[in-house]
């Protein structure tokens, strides 16, 4: 089962010119017949919104296992607190390789950071450091802030030849058939 439990926003001061504050990820739940994982916690003002929607769902905070850091900025990772018994999974410590479920996937998908990793679960991938907005894939938009424009499109494009369906850091859900 996968459960975007906040699709994620920008609040843009000057959307022409790109000038936002307040970003906030989105935050996945993946439950596999061995695990409990979220993927980004999102920013400490989100707090209530993922504690209710787990609740929702029957969830409750320490039965999470893992959390899958895309990478490391506090609009991705500002609730990871929350989960105590959680293990913390992100590519920068090494703990991507002690991460093992048959059911999930996880890939590095560098350009915005060179950590940013992404999660393959079934028909998604969940993007959020990789694809910050849908039109990041529909209009060839590049991401705003990156370390490495072409790496950040590589990244974009073996995203998109997967051909599932893509949660993004900060514009929800882009359906496979919405871009195929």
């Amino acid at each position: 089962m996968l459960k975007v439990l906040y699709s994620g926003s920008v609040t843009y001061l000057d959307e022409k010119n790109n000038v936002f504050v307040a970003p906030s990820s989105s935050c996945t739940y993946i439950e596999t017949s061995e695990n409990k994982i979220i993927v980004d916690t999102s920013s400490k003002d989100k707090k209530k919104i993922i504690i209710s929607n787990l609740n929702k769902l029957d969830v409750k905070l320490k039965e999470i296992d893992y959390i899958i850091s895309s990478h490391n900025h506090n609009n991705h990772n500002g609730n990871n607190g929350l989960f105590r018994n959680a293990k913390i999974v992100k590519y920068s410590d090494g703990s991507i390789n002690d991460f093992k479920d048959p059911e999930v996937e996880i890939i590095w998908t560098p350009g915005h950071t060179f950590d940013s990793i992404s999660v393959i679960h079934e028909d998604y991938v969940v993007a959020p450091a990789a694809v910050h907005l849908k039109k990041n894939i529909l209009q060839n938009y590049d991401i705003p802030i990156a370390i490495d424009l072409e790496i950040s499109k590589k990244s974009i494009q073996r995203i998109v030849s997967l051909k599932k369906h893509v949660i993004t850091g900060h514009d929800g859900i882009l359906y496979a058939s919405e871009y195929l």
